[in-house]
């Protein structure tokens, strides 16, 4: 008994492995035809080639762009008789329109350090479409060898610079050693000028106040200034006013010094006529101190005759007169008498 016979799941076993396995297939077909078609492989293409002077940084298999885009691939690479380089590159119909005659090919780098690929550019419209295994022109770009190449004397000046910044006699080296030196006396010169500083602010707060308190004072003074200004302008009144009153004076001068100028003249008359009768009045003054002095005896006469005596009072004997015209009797003012 086999073992189908035994165990029912083994039943048909042949058809379902065949069933499997062609599933299998057409799975690893569909992929192939999906990578085709992705890589484009069931498309038309045309070859055409160019020729360089060496195949460095070509690779069968890379890719051939036009303006960032892919529009086929490196086919074969191989060598001319005349030990040059042949690159065949494959690529799709459908972007045959825009390679012409005058397209160019060259080698380029994605980026500067990426991957190699053949850039095709696009021709004029009014240029012949390129057919299949036609030549086009290839321009050499400079690559990293080149780049290098131009960069060597570059290296070599910089070597050149590195090595004079590290001679410890060079000009750097003294100079960076200057710079320390300066560097240490400019912090301590800092020092010295934030002390100064301190000290000068200082200052300027004392300044301050002393700007403050002159203002008080000023103020003080303005307003003791003011007080004293509206206590003079009545004095500065008044002698405006005695100033006008004198302008008068002066000006009634002339007519006051003309009527003196009379009145001495007067004077002088007078004294003149007096000098001249001088005798006389001498003569008038003894006659009358004469008269005076016989009228004396003869009153003293009268009196002391018998019947006058008798008639007239005593005499009272002299009295203390005040000035102001009383009379001090017993502690008391009295009214004083005239004289006989």
């Amino acid at each position: 008994m086999t073992i189908k016979q035994k165990d029912p799941r083994f039943k048909n076993l042949e058809i379902k492995t065949g069933i499997m396995v062609v599933i299998a297939v057409l799975g690893v077909a569909l992929v192939m035809a999906f990578i085709g078609l992705e890589k484009d492989l069931f498309s038309a293409k045309y070859r055409v080639y160019f020729i360089s002077e060496s195949g460095s940084g070509f690779i069968e298999g890379m890719p051939v762009k036009l303006s960032g885009f892919r529009i086929g691939r490196v086919k074969k690479i191989e060598l001319t008789e005349d030990a040059r380089v042949r690159v065949v590159a494959e690529i799709n119909r459908k972007y045959e329109r825009w390679i012409r005659d005058d397209s160019v090919a060259r080698l380029s780098k994605e980026g500067l350090i990426g991957d190699s690929y053949v850039e095709v550019t696009a021709g004029s419209a009014e240029r012949r479409m390129l057919a299949n295994n036609d030549a086009i022109p290839y321009v050499k770009e400079g690559g990293m060898e080149e780049l290098v190449e131009k960069a060597k004397p570059v290296l070599n000046e910089i070597t050149e610079i590195i090595h004079y910044v590290n001679d410890p006699e060079g000009d750097i080296k003294v100079m960076l050693s200057n710079l320390k030196d300066l560097s240490i006396e400019a912090r301590e010169t800092r020092k010295a000028v934030d002390a100064t500083l301190k000290d000068a602010g200082k200052s300027i707060r004392d300044a301050d106040r002393l700007v403050l308190d002159m203002n008080d004072r000023t103020k003080v003074l303005i307003e003791n200034a003011d007080r004293t200004i509206s206590r003079l302008d009545p004095v500065i009144t008044r002698i405006e006013e005695i100033t006008g009153k004198a302008g008068t004076a002066m000006d009634k001068l002339p007519e006051t010094m003309e009527k003196v100028d009379r009145i001495a003249d007067n004077m002088k008359l007078l004294t003149d006529a007096l000098a001249k009768e001088t005798p006389r009045i001498r003569e008038i003054l003894v006659n009358a101190d004469e008269t005076l002095r016989e009228s004396k005896e003869m009153v003293k006469g009268v009196r002391e005759s018998w019947p006058v005596r008798l008639m007239i009072p005593p005499v009272k004997g002299p009295e203390l007169v005040p000035f102001d015209g009383y009379l001090l009797n017993g502690g008391r003012n009295a009214p004083t008498k005239k004289a006989e």
